[in-house]
């Protein structure tokens, strides 16, 4: 099984200096929050998450990087909880979901909660939110509300048991990996904006999702082991294998060259964005902007497949499950 698959990304590599310290302040906010605690603090550091975040956002202010962690380990808490029952339980999954969506709205809750890690998401939520334009919150809301409908879709995928067509499945991995908030926490690490126009270049655009693209099915590959433990079907290969009737070895590689084909074409596309931008006729500081982005959305790609290759959360899933005895839940975060 492709555990320590490896793919050759030809984008700087870079870990922030500061990633050390970001993870002790880390680890005493989850503390503080309750999401863990002296028996789950050994299990969570095996993730090394906030190694994760000193490789994908390696540019970021001290405040930005506090940020990015939050964000990042609260959505992967988060995640962690569908595999549960309510991984496998629409009507669960939808009351959990909307219950987070509550939190993005105006004038919503935003120091407590039914559980500790709403508590923790509504403060996460205020403090990205902080000193941003009107229109980042709303965009990044969206965001985050496509992620919670998708994991209900992705509940009742695993219920029907069924697998999904190629095009449909890459539609719902694009939102499920939650990469379109991590994205959006690229501004909130670096402390800046991209303005709408030039968030919205096609070119732009189509990096952004190549870069989901990426991170979520050079996840698929490397959990597959797990997945296949678990009698999963939304996972790339598995859905390459069903749609073209190949054996598995097969279907590992169509799925290889198919996420090796995301990086060749963000490549090309970040080559041509100078001759896209100098025809805009942009003002200097827009340019700057732009490309702060761009390099962020790049160290996504490289970052997140070095860290890829050191957590053990898929290259020993088998001592994580046996000592949560619930996929990765280490423990159960949405009771009072």
């Amino acid at each position: 099984m492709p555990a320590d698959v490896t793919f050759e990304i030809p984008l700087p590599l870079k870990l922030h200096e500061g990633w050390r310290d970001a993870a002790d302040r880390n680890l005493a906010w989850l503390t503080r929050h309750r999401l863990i605690n002296e028996g789950s603090e050994d299990l969570y550091t095996l993730f090394k998450s906030e190694r994760l975040v000193g490789y994908t956002f390696p540019h970021a202010t001290e405040r930005g990087l506090d940020l990015a962690n939050r964000i990042v380990s609260v959505c992967t808490l988060l995640d962690d909880q569908f595999d549960g029952p309510a991984g496998k339980d629409p009507i669960s999954a939808r009351e959990i979901s909307e219950s987070f969506a509550a939190l993005l709205l105006p004038g919503g809750p935003e120091d407590k909660g039914p559980s500790p890690l709403h508590t923790a998401f509504a403060e996460m939520w205020r403090d990205s939110c902080a000193g941003k334009s009107p229109a980042w919150r709303a965009r990044a809301a969206e965001s985050w509300r496509r992620y919670f409908g998708s994991l209900v879709h992705e509940s009742a995928n695993r219920r029907r048991g069924a697998f999904l067509s190629l095009d449909t499945y890459l539609e719902q991995r694009l939102v499920t990996g939650a990469m379109q908030q991590f994205t959006d926490a690229c501004e909130v690490a670096g402390e800046f904006e991209v303005p709408s126009l030039l968030f919205n270049v096609p070119h732009v655009r189509i990096m952004r999702t190549l870069t989901a693209d990426f991170v979520n099915l050079a996840n698929d590959l490397a959990s597959l082991e797990k997945e296949l433990a678990a009698g999963e079907t939304d996972n790339l290969v598995m859905v390459i294998r069903n749609e073209r009737g190949c054996t598995m070895e097969e279907a590992i590689g169509h799925a290889y060259r198919f996420v090796e084909g995301r990086v060749t074409r963000f490549v090309q596309l970040r080559a041509e964005i100078p001759e896209v931008l100098a025809s805009l006729a942009l003002p200097a500081e827009d340019v700057d902007v732009l490309n702060r982005y761009l390099d962020a959305l790049a160290a996504w790609i490289s970052g997140y497949e070095r860290w890829q290759r050191e957590t053990y959360r898929y290259r020993r899933a088998g001592d994580v499950n046996e000592a949560t005895g619930a996929g990765y839940r280490l423990d159960d975060l949405l009771s009072a």
